[in-house]
């Protein structure tokens, strides 16, 4: 590899209890007039509480807007939220809570310096001004959003998944506090976290890695992994790794591309509304599998530092992990094993990209053998 790029530019701090001196922490911003965008289900977080006056006092020139999401974001919902905040009056975005919530505000911080309808800016837009200067707090770790150029929007009338995808939504800086997803559902949290391991494997073996953002994979992986397989996932110093490995999966991810099991993500994902990250988590073992046994050998430089003696070992713990997550599979959701072949045909064309993007040929066998395994 003669040449190749890596992308970074967020301030990233992460810290047990760095959001109670949240203010002098965001000082060298200097924003004055802030609009802080709040994920309803924090209200009802006793650390959020106390914290909640810090970020009102902060926004006092500016405004503290509560979301009440339902579902994934929209550019719809964007449209509805320029009619009815006035985005002129603000020198800055601050985003507390989910993937969503963060997703809407690069949206937002974008939109405030380039009017137009939302949908104008779908896929890669090119040209653009310069955002809102944009914090990220975020309330559930492991999809990395809070570090990403990437934002997450449903066209509601298509009924796909695509969004506003550009390197000017890195925020200007990412306070990421493991308090704060305490209060989060044991579901999401390792819906998140199966979302970082997808992050990680597929970036790795993406045919547009490079040595840097296989640097950040491999770190990534071994955190998460050592966070699901080890940790007590529920005690605040586990969350460290989880924090860590997030933002290392989404560098990774972003510096190469995905795989087929990010694509099945998303395909089943909007089409069956399966939270993102367990959809990920129900196919990533199956297309390592695949992978290994056709001849990839490059996933044991993965397993250095974690709790795994070769990759037999690795695949009986991850067998082992998944079914004590209860990972649902598609006969959850109405599939049968007559469908792969069928589906296999559909999500091929679908996610052409994605395949693509795997280190050796994935194509539409490959894909009906994954989907088999969900009704072993």
């Amino acid at each position: 590899m003669d040449t190749f790029s890596f992308k970074l530019k967020s301030d990233v701090k992460i810290g047990l209890g760095i959001l109670k001196d949240f203010t002098d922490e965001v000082s060298s911003l200097n924003i004055l007039k802030p609009l802080i965008l709040c994920d309803e289900n924090l209200l009802s977080s006793e650390y959020f509480i106390g914290l909640k006056p810090i970020f009102e006092n902060f926004s006092k020139n500016g405004l503290f807007y509560v979301l009440k999401l339902k579902g994934e974001p929209s550019y719809e919902l964007l449209s509805s939220l320029m009619d009815e905040i006035d985005l002129d009056i603000f020198d800055g975005v601050v985003s507390l809570g989910g993937g969503s919530t963060m997703d809407i505000g690069k949206g937002l911080a974008l939109l405030a310096k380039n009017r137009c309808e939302p949908k104008k800016l779908k896929g890669f837009p090119s040209g653009l001004n310069l955002p809102l200067p944009h914090i990220t707090i975020p309330s559930v770790l492991g999809s990395g959003s809070e570090a990403s150029f990437n934002a997450v929007f449903v066209d509601e009338k298509e009924n796909k998944k695509l969004g506003i995808n550009s390197v000017n939504n890195f925020p200007s800086m990412v306070l990421v506090d493991p308090n704060l997803s305490m209060s989060a559902p044991l579901p999401a949290v390792l819906s998140s976290a199966l979302d970082c391991m997808v992050h990680c494997v597929d970036s790795f073996g993406s045919v547009k890695s490079n040595p840097v953002s296989k640097m950040f994979s491999a770190e990534g992986f071994k955190n998460i992994w050592n966070f699901l397989s080890e940790e007590d996932i529920q005690k605040p110093i586990s969350r460290m790794k989880l924090a860590q490995a997030s933002i290392h999966g989404i560098y990774a991810l972003m510096n190469s591309g995905d795989g087929p099991t990010n694509g099945f993500a998303y395909y089943f994902g909007v089409n069956d509304k399966i939270p993102h990250g367990m959809a990920g988590g129900m196919f990533l073992k199956d297309v390592m599998l695949w992978n290994f046994e056709n001849g990839y050998n490059e996933y044991s430089r993965l397993l250095h530092d974690t709790n795994t003696d070769g990759m037999e070992s690795f695949f009986q713990k991850f067998d082992a992990l998944l079914l004590d997550a209860k990972i649902p599979t598609l006969e959850n959701y109405g599939y049968k094993l007559s469908d792969c072949k069928n589906l296999s045909e559909v999500v091929s064309s679908a996610l052409s990209g994605s395949f693509s993007g795997n280190p050796i040929s994935f194509n539409i066998d490959s894909a009906k053998w994954v989907l088999e395994q969900q009704f072993r």
